[in-house]
């Protein structure tokens, strides 16, 4: 894998094919363990890098206080796993979070994404952690959940503002299609173009999901998350078809947004890495149907 750690801070996904959990090591004990106020979800926190006790409580505590905001954000049918395995590992691979555990990178960095990871496993994904209901809502949503509630800014907005300028926008129904979200959200990887078109990817679903709660509220969002065909349920649940609320987006990014700062870009990291190989990008992918 490519070591191109920046892109880790904001942009971090769900491995969906991955539908069992990990080995838990022997030698846990009470003291890594944390239930939630409710009982209905018992956390155990599995620390492979053996960071100080102290730590450890303090990932209870961002454990159950992410559980709460997650709780009291949209509600879905899906049942979350009653045991959930914390993995803290080393390194600054991407993190993931799947039914029953969760895998955080960037530990002794502060910058593991547990509240976007911990959106997946309470919320659902798919019909089992899979692609059978694309990507857009769900890694929209939890960015915007960490982007509140965890360590991890994204500058959405502001980077779809550089994104419209730039003449690198993806057409909202590129992203909704499932014949085509693998291309955008997984593609191969073998490369930094791939790398960038993803976050990219991410970066444009959260700004339109943000955008759609921060205007019509999490009530109607919570309707179109984890739904399949978006295009349809959009035009229900908002009234306006796909190009109509695009459009809407795009013009309140253009009105609101500033250009980043070189603080902003200082902050996201890898800004200018971006730079250099975006123009390298296929331009089909920019291109509306």
């Amino acid at each position: 894998m490519v070591k191109f750690r920046s892109f880790f801070l904001i942009f971090i996904f769900l491995l969906a094919a991955c539908t069992q959990d990990t080995v838990v090591p022997k030698g846990n004990n009470d003291e890594n363990i944390v239930v939630t106020a409710d009982g209905k979800i018992t956390f155990e926190i599995i620390n492979k890098i053996k960071v100080p006790q102290e730590k450890v409580e303090s990932i209870k505590g961002e454990l159950l206080n992410a559980y709460d905001e997650i709780q009291n954000s949209i509600h879905t049918t899906y049942v979350p796993s009653e045991r959930i395995n914390v993995f803290l590992n080393e390194g600054n691979e991407l993190s993931w979070g799947l039914k029953s555990e969760l895998q955080l990178y960037d530990i002794k960095e502060n910058q593991y994404p547990l509240v976007h990871e911990l959106t997946h496993s309470l919320l659902g994904y798919g019909n089992n952690f899979d692609k059978s209901r694309g990507y857009f809502t769900q890694e929209g949503f939890a960015t915007y959940m960490e982007d509140k509630y965890g360590k991890n800014e994204s500058y959405a907005h502001k980077l779809m503002k550089y994104f419209i300028d730039s003449n690198k926008f993806i057409p909202i129904s590129k992203l909704i299609d499932l014949n085509q979200a693998d291309s955008y959200f997984r593609p191969a990887i073998k490369n930094q173009k791939e790398y960038t078109l993803r976050w990219m990817s991410y970066m444009h679903s959260a700004s339109f999901i943000t955008y759609l709660i921060d205007t019509y509220g999490l009530e109607k969002f919570e309707q179109l998350y984890n739904e399949e065909d978006l295009a349809k349920k959009i035009e229900e649940i908002y009234g306006k078809n796909i190009s109509e609320i695009e459009n809407d987006w795009v013009v309140f990014i253009k009105n609101s947004q500033t250009e980043l700062t070189y603080d902003d870009k200082r902050k996201i990291g890898f800004f200018y890495t971006v730079t250099l190989v975006i123009d390298q990008i296929d331009p089909k992918f920019f291109t509306k149907e």
